[in-house]
């Protein structure tokens, strides 16, 4: 079934020709409304894409990737943190080929000169980095640049894109590949994501989403070393081919797959409770806390894995409901995202209680 162009060819880079029958509705709504949002917020451009039963039924490109260049299929987005999950899924892939492991001393095979002399740095593990235990600052500049611990490792849970860097390159020197060429091979092939990459590769010319925030220069970061967190170029389709292959592929054990998704230490991110609904228990995750690489929200009936990313001139998102094989990724490469993405994802996604987090404040 044919989506309405809604004359909207000079703002929306690629439509569909032939849209699911099932994601018409939401492709009529996103087409009156998405254009509208970007020019209120003051966001340069968007992708989104929609996956329903376990495939996309649904990808749209609004505004513009730079100065008089529509975004398209192909616009590259820094997808800034959304990094962690594809590095955390490169661990996990290395973990089943037999060339790493959960549970393996990180320091072993890598170590940071800064904590070198601190006896703490023998508890590391890809465990503790992808729950966020490892007692690091998220960067060093937190730190007056210099790495230390801000407590003592698994003892409480810390965002740490530090983390994620010594567990690269450990993983690295103990399997004796490459991070971002294991990434390549065993995640970007397999899941056809020929345009993404850590680091600047011939396919980013003509197709880079340029950062924005209002009044300000901003710097457009695109790597040429990798970064384990931070600054992936992927575009909103190659990413949700990313995460289908994650949640319905077979390329990791099922009983790793569990153990990704279980939540060993419960943390509020922010209120998943709007006051609002403050009556409604079903509107509260009967869990939520960091799993492998991604934040579970465990409601019972259903279980969604989450992470976000921004950087100054970016923000996006990126979900998927592991009962209902239903996902969103929305990115974009302005400040004021937030105010694009969560009110996308939470028209798409269908269920109220979701919905209601995603645009439930922080704190």
């Amino acid at each position: 079934m044919t989506a309405p162009l809604r004359g909207l060819c000079a703002l929306v880079a690629t439509c569909l020709a032939a849209a699911p029958a099932f994601a018409a509705e939401e492709a009529d709504w996103l087409d009156e409304h998405v254009p509208a949002l970007l020019e209120r917020f003051d966001v340069p451009s968007a992708g989104i894409a929609l996956i329903e039963d376990g495939e996309i039924s649904l990808v749209r490109h609004y505004g513009e990737q730079e100065w008089g260049v529509p975004a398209n299929e192909e616009t590259l987005y820094n997808v800034a943190s959304l990094s962690k999950p594809v590095s955390a899924e490169t661990v996990l892939r290395l973990i089943a080929a037999g060339d790493a492991a959960l549970d393996m001393p990180l320091a072993e095979s890598y170590v940071d000169a800064d904590v070198a002399d601190d006896p703490r740095i023998a508890a590391l593990t890809p465990e503790l980095v992808m729950r966020h235990r490892t007692g690091f600052p998220n960067w060093r500049y937190e730190t007056e640049g210099t790495l230390r611990f801000l407590r003592d490792p698994d003892t409480e849970t810390g965002y740490s894109g530090e983390g994620y860097e010594w567990m690269a390159k450990a993983v690295a020197a103990h399997s004796g590949r490459d991070f971002e060429q294991a990434a390549r091979e065993l995640v970007f092939g397999p899941a056809n994501m020929p345009l993404s990459s850590f680091t600047k590769t011939g396919k980013f010319f003509g197709r880079i989403a340029y950062p924005y925030k209002a009044g300000e220069s901003v710097y457009n970061v695109v790597r040429t070393e990798m970064s384990a967190s931070d600054d992936l170029r992927t575009t909103a389709r190659e990413y949700a081919r990313f995460m289908i292959d994650v949640w319905e592929g077979d390329r990791v054990p099922a009983a790793l797959r569990r153990e990704q998704t279980a939540i060993e230490h419960y943390r509020s991110e922010k209120s998943a409770c709007p006051e609002a609904e403050a009556e409604r228990a079903d509107f509260c995750p009967a869990q939520q806390g960091w799993g492998l690489g991604w934040f579970v929200y465990d409601y019972g009936d259903r279980t969604i894995v989450e992470h976000s990313g921004g950087d100054v001139g970016e923000r996006t998102l990126a979900f998927y409901d592991l009962t209902n094989k239903r996902g969103v990724v929305v990115l974009t490469n302005g400040a004021n995202g937030t105010e694009i993405l969560t009110r996308v994802a939470g028209r798409l996604y269908g269920d109220d209680r979701f919905a209601a987090f995603l645009m439930a404040p922080f704190g």
